[in-house]
């Protein structure tokens, strides 16, 4: 134990001491070049070929410095608890609330689960309306109702617990409605798996659908979340992670952005500061892409079956894990809360690219 500790100590040493070298390194040359570059014969034998280089070597070393950062600010494979979820219901869906709480659903069986921030539950919503239904997903509206997606019927329902029954159709139609998310202006977004659509409507107080909006040409969507900027993201089964402006224009990839290839990307959540979190179920991994930066596996064992996501401002991650019924909760920033920076933009080619 000592000799990790004194390792690690050694580590951050030479970091510090690499830093420092080049901040100074840099104020030296700083230091010299700017005399020179104020007379009038400043550029002497500087080629644009040179100025060219110089530009890249100093993209490369903010790209590495960039890396450096965030491989100090988030942690891998730091697992704080795991949630057995009750066998009535299922783990293939989850929504953290502000309050620490989740709601928590699936497949194998007709409860939504709210467990409290110990993770214990408290309380089970039957899922029934004319007949029995199984939650494929789920999302909370900016009123605190929760709404869910039933596949096998073609149903999204809203929970109403004045109402009888509690469960609610949301008006519109749906074929085959998987995922759901809703975005900062209130809208719901629902997946639909066989058509390879995003619905995103309004619904009223008394459930009606309002200003429908469709994006298509996704290929086996499978699970949607609001991102920082506005816009959504979009996981495509066996394929890729799609971006959308808040206008649902498609404005890149994440696979093209990072160069990162997945196996199969299901579950997916965005945190406060732009980091989209990405579940794959091939892998087994959870991996984090930055505002800027390269991908980083936050994490690397220990899941079955990760098909939902869905992360807290004090950062932590929660982790349905189908595969053995739980939440796997974990510790993936180092500092609980979030600075005040500029959100990932859509489009913005030159602050997204990282280098792999």
């Amino acid at each position: 134990m000592m000799d990790s500790s004194l390792e690690f100590c050694r580590q951050k040493e030479d970091l510090v001491r690499t830093v420092r070298t080049l901040q100074v390194a840099t104020q030296n040359t700083l230091q010299k070049t700017v005399p020179l570059l104020s007379s009038q014969m400043g550029l002497g034998l500087l080629r644009p070929s040179h100025v060219n280089q110089l530009s890249e070597k100093t993209s490369q070393v903010c790209r590495d410095l960039e890396n450096v950062g965030n491989l100090l600010l988030f942690r891998q494979d730091e697992l704080i608890q795991t949630i057995s979820v009750p066998r009535t219901g299922g783990s293939n869906s989850l929504q953290w609330c502000s309050d620490g709480s989740l709601y928590v659903c699936g497949y194998n069986g007709p409860y939504v689960h709210l467990l409290n921030s110990h993770g214990k539950p408290s309380q089970a919503l039957y899922c029934r309306d004319d007949d029995l239904f199984l939650p494929d997903s789920i999302a909370m509206t900016r009123l605190g109702s929760i709404v869910v997606t039933d596949i096998a019927k073609g149903v999204v329902r809203i929970h109403n617990p004045t109402s009888h029954p509690p469960w609610v159709k949301v008006g519109g139609h749906f074929q085959s409605p998987k995922g759901i998310a809703v975005d900062s202006s209130g809208q719901i977004l629902v997946v639909e798996y066989m058509t390879g659509t995003v619905q995103a409507f309004h619904i009223d107080r008394i459930h009606r659908v309002h200003g429908i909006k469709k994006v298509s040409g996704l290929q086996g969507p499978q699970n949607i979340c609001a991102t920082s900027d506005g816009g959504f993201a979009v996981s495509e089964e066996c394929g890729d992670v799609k971006l959308f402006t808040s206008n649902l224009k498609l404005c890149g990839s994440i696979s093209e952005i990072y160069q990162h290839k997945f196996g199969n990307p299901s579950g997916i959540c965005a945190d406060p500061e732009g980091n989209i979190l990405v579940a794959d179920v091939q892998k087994r991994n959870v991996t984090l892409f930055p505002v800027s930066g390269s991908p980083i596996c936050i994490v690397s064992k220990g899941l079955c079956n990760p098909s939902g996501l869905s992360c807290s401002p004090f950062g932590l991650l929660y982790v349905a894990d189908s595969g053995d019924n739980s939440v796997k909760v974990y510790k993936y920033r180092v500092k609980p809360y979030y600075a005040p920076i500029s959100p990932r933009k859509s489009g913005d080619a030159q602050s997204q690219t990282p280098r792999a």
